[in-house]
């Protein structure tokens, strides 16, 4: 470890890492540090396979999950950079199938919108039918046309066409059936919902705006998602163990295999799956290495592995803080901003959780630090591990991050405004319920409800106390003084009732 960081209490860290591997049993974490684009820290904890006893490395290569977005928006940038696209163009323009329920918003919504989740679209039910229908890598090699990992050299786009082909019988889901990111837009054009407010007025992650921002990038550029990145991203960077083609996994020595929890809390394997739509939401897979590689991109003004992968100004857009939550952070384009982490830091920041999969990754500018977090079972709080190694780093306390909300007296009249129930339609639930003088939040987890301590924080937050962390939860109001919604991390969800 070099005397860039020379701070960083190793001791220290790796005790908090075990620490949080024993309660969560985690089978494995991979944790890089970066400095001037240099590999200061990496440590393997745990396995990438439980029955191979396989160890983590820097080039093991893992899901990524949500940290997939930031990609997706630096190629709409670099497209910008060609003249191709306009980022305060109507989505419309670009993606003329593009409706809404109620017609008439859609040419007020661009791709900026898209970019900064400020479209005004709520959490909608779509990925999870496009879930039920994703194809399982074993039966997918198995397809006719389907050959084996070598194939994505030549043609990246077979699997999806297999795919597509082969329908099944019928969504187990009972939902309609959504393959690709054309079905995803005839999904929203028919869907029953309402804007949660004007384009650009709220701030609430969406996961179907970035899956259309790949459908823009293939239409824009006449050549596909993942051979974009590949050819203007990956390939100029070495970043030789990132891909999307889930066939690739087999091209590795060492890849995550995915665990999740079941409802009795055992650890289960989970089998790789291929989709063709959300794929720029969140199928990248990559490595510790090559991420802290793709942030120097971002750290040295669009230049890392002597090359040029995009100009200043780009780089400026992506990590511009657009729009402030409750929190103090700001969202920007595929990336959180914490403008003051520290009086003289910037800490710049996305995490991702899928089936199997849990990821964070972040950069302070004004040290030219980077940080790389990948771990493979869902829910993992590969967040807490990222903030301890970043906090250790600038010689800060371990927990420095954790938002710091006291305790404040509400009155119960009050409280009973929060009282009620809240659903999304990505399946987010949670009933807040008064007994006595104390508020409680029931949550649906696993199919069943868990009942969490509740401590008011504010005239319009709380804090719930989820097995000893506290999730912020901020309430919002209507011109009347009702509450009809929450943000719940970075999703607004509306009150049913």
């Amino acid at each position: 470890m070099g005397r860039s960081i020379s701070q960083f209490d190793i001791g220290q860290f790796e005790d908090y890492v075990a620490a949080l591997m024993e309660k969560t049993k985690v089978p494995g974490v991979g944790v890089g540090i970066s400095v001037e684009g240099h590999l200061e820290y990496f440590k393997g904890f745990g396995v990438s396979d439980i029955e191979k006893n396989q160890p983590v490395d820097e080039d093991t290569v893992f899901g990524l999950a949500s940290v997939t977005k930031s990609f997706t928006a630096l190629a709409i940038n670099h497209l910008v950079e060609k003249g191709k696209i306009c980022l305060f163009h109507p989505v419309k323009r670009y993606l003329p199938e593009f409706k809404l329920p109620v017609s008439g918003q859609e040419g007020k919504i661009t791709i900026h919108n898209f970019l900064t989740h400020t479209s005004g679209i709520p959490p909608l039910p779509s990925l999870g039918y496009v879930n039920a229908l994703s194809i399982p890598l074993d039966e997918l090699l198995k397809r006719p046309g389907t050959s084996g990992a070598a194939s994505w050299k030549t043609s990246t786009d077979d699997a999806s066409a297999n795919a597509s082909q082969a329908k099944s019988k019928d969504n187990t889901s009972g939902g309609p059936e959504i393959r690709t990111n054309r079905d995803l837009l005839e999904f929203i054009a028919t869907y029953n919902f309402q804007l949660l407010g004007e384009p650009g007025q709220y701030v609430s992650y969406s996961n179907d705006c970035y899956s259309l921002l790949g459908e823009v990038i293939e239409r824009v550029s006449g050549t596909s998602y993942e051979r974009y990145l590949r050819e203007h991203i990956w390939d100029p960077l070495g970043m030789d163990h990132t891909f999307i083609d889930v066939r690739r996994v087999y091209d590795f020595e060492r890849v995550q295999s995915l665990y999740y929890k079941n409802d009795n809390g055992e650890i289960v394997k989970a089998q790789w799956k291929h989709r063709d739509a959300f794929v720029s939401s969140g199928s990248i897979k990559s490595s510790v290495r090559d991420l802290l590689r793709y942030m120097d991109i971002y750290l040295n003004g669009g230049t890392a592995n002597g090359k040029k992968v995009c100009e200043k100004v780009t780089v400026d857009r992506m990590i511009t803080p657009y729009y402030p939550l409750e929190d103090g952070t700001c969202y920007s384009y595929g990336f959180v901003v914490r403008p003051a982490y520290t009086d003289d830091t910037t800490l710049i920041h996305h995490g991702g959780n899928i089936v199997g999969v849990a990821s964070y990754i972040g950069f302070i500018p004004e040290k030219k630090m980077s940080f790389a977090v990948l771990s493979n079972l869902s829910g993992f709080p590969a967040d807490k591990v990222f903030f301890a190694a970043v906090n250790l780093a600038l010689g800060l306390p371990l927990q420095y991050q954790e938002l710091n909300m006291p305790t404040v007296e509400v009155p119960r009249e009050h409280l009973q405004k929060f009282a009620g129930r809240y659903v999304s339609g990505e399946g987010m639930e949670v009933t807040f319920v008064i007994e006595g003088e104390h508020l409680f939040a029931v949550l649906a987890e696993n199919k069943r409800n868990k009942i969490y301590p509740v401590r008011p924080t504010g005239l319009n937050s709380v804090c719930i106390d989820r097995d000893g962390r506290d999730t912020p939860v901020f309430f919002l109001f209507e011109p009347q003084g009702n509450v009809w919604a929450i943000r719940y991390g970075l999703r607004l969800v509306r009150k049913v009732q």
